[in-house]
């Protein structure tokens, strides 16, 4: 926490069981909404992702240019339309507004990703808000699920930190073709991806721990 004091006016800490959306909740109720209406975006993210891998500000000007009431970095159609949890903007329109407001009040008592995520964009939709992806996506399957793909044929600000984890729908193989790109393509530290990974013990690739050895 001490880390992050210079570059926040406060943080809070609390241990819970309702992951990411709990987190929002619990801040959203410290803060309140009134306080929270006086700012011009309200930004929930996690750390799910390794990132930035491309400067942010340029991403805001352009989402500001088109208009919309809330985005996200990437969204897709499985179960149905809505924005990825893991970095979502919503304006003050949005914030200032009795339906979004009303949905965090749910979120202790009915905490799940259908109920939460899946839930949040077509909610605000039939409000008349407007919404989309800074990376569009217009199938069912997660466009996360292909970090290499992504990385290859757009710029994502994020790729997932179960991408070079072992065994989950998100993995990129070894893990090694990834990194290579992300140096590659980006300024970003992959180094850090490395001691991450190291500390939390977390299931490795075959290619993960081959950098461990050679400090790839």
């Amino acid at each position: 926490l001490f880390k992050i004091a210079p570059y926040t006016q406060m943080f809070y800490t609390r241990e819970h069981s309702l992951k990411d959306f709990g987190s929002w909740h619990y801040l959203i109720n410290r803060l309140g909404w009134e306080r929270i209406g006086e700012y011009d975006e309200l930004i929930l993210c996690n750390d799910s992702v390794y990132g930035p891998l491309f400067d942010l500000p340029a991403i805001f000007k352009q989402m500001e240019v088109r208009g919309y009431d809330f985005w996200s970095m990437t969204s897709d159609y499985a179960y149905n339309y809505h924005l990825h949890r893991y970095f979502m903007v919503f304006n003050q329109t949005i914030t200032r507004h009795k339906t979004f407001q009303n949905f965090w009040k749910s979120v202790p008592m009915s905490y799940s990703v259908k109920n939460c995520e899946l839930a949040l964009t077509p909610l605000l939709l039939n409000e008349g808000f407007v919404c989309n992806s800074y990376i569009h996506n217009y199938k069912q399957k997660d466009i996360l699920q292909s970090p290499n793909k992504i990385l290859r044929d757009v710029y994502p600000p994020f790729i997932k930190t179960k991408s070079f984890m072992a065994e989950n729908e998100y993995t990129a193989g070894s893990g090694l073709g990834l990194r290579y790109k992300i140096r590659t393509k980006t300024d970003y530290d992959t180094a850090l991806i490395n001691r991450h990974i190291a500390q939390n013990g977390a299931p490795q690739t075959w290619g993960q721990r081959l950098v461990k050895l050679s400090g790839i």
